[in-house]
């Protein structure tokens, strides 16, 4: 399915969706640290800084504590991305799994995205692709994959993804292990978002994610300074 992979990749268009207008998070509901930028997310229920929707392109809800985006056939991506929030550098972690439809497919994360035409995208497939995407100006240009991986769990079954947006580098672990580093200066900061695309037109794909975190890097590296001072 390489070949279909290379086709694939130039089908894959954001959805901008009326829905993504929803009201910001209400006070005291949110777990955002906004001094920090950190957050972290269950869904049981989603935060409420989500963009939910249900539209004949697709859909983004929340259920038995996990996030769902259906793309529904029209031939465009799907995602919802955390309304009224920005990072520069980033840890986000998540879990995915493909719940029906066509396995020739992505689900993923974007980060620093500034609007549905300038994004990083890392994704993988449920038959075992992984991507890093940059969408600059609506032109995408593959920065890494698609490539075939044995760390990727394929079919219906759970993957961890980690993907870390820190200055110029960007990278995709799945499963704990560390798939492509690259750098790129195109975008500083921007918004994050969850996505899901099934990758050929006319064709369904529906993706749950669950226990979503991001974490800022320099938090990371005290934490890991911490536990070397105590084990030297």
């Amino acid at each position: 399915m390489l070949h279909n992979r290379g086709r694939a990749l130039f089908l894959i268009l954001i959805l901008g969706l009326a829905a993504c207008l929803a009201a910001p998070p209400a006070p005291g509901l949110s777990p955002i640290d906004a001094a920090k930028g950190i957050l972290s997310d269950e869904f049981s229920p989603a935060n409420p800084a989500w963009a939910l929707f249900d539209t004949a392109e697709g859909a983004a809800y929340a259920q038995q504590g996990e996030l769902y985006l259906e793309d529904r056939g029209q031939g465009v991506g799907i995602y919802t991305r955390l309304i009224d929030y920005t990072w520069e550098d980033t840890v986000v972690a998540v879990q995915v799994r493909q719940v029906e439809g066509t396995q020739n497919n992505w689900m993923g994360v974007t980060c620093r995205q500034q609007d549905e035409e300038n994004y990083y995208l890392f994704a993988i497939s449920a038959d075992g692709y992984y991507l890093i995407m940059k969408v600059e100006d609506g032109l995408r240009s593959k920065l890494a994959g698609p490539v075939l991986s044995p760390v990727i769990t394929p079919g219906r079954e759970t993957n961890r993804l980690e993907v870390r947006c820190e200055g110029t580098r960007l990278s995709l672990s799945v499963n704990g292990q560390l798939l492509a580093t690259r750098t790129d200066v195109s975008f500083g900061a921007g918004s994050i978002a969850l996505f899901a695309d099934a990758a050929e037109v006319g064709s369904t794909t529906t993706a749950a994610f669950d226990a979503f975190s991001i974490s800022d890097p320099r938090e990371q590296e005290v934490q890991t300074d911490e536990v070397a001072t105590r084990n030297p």
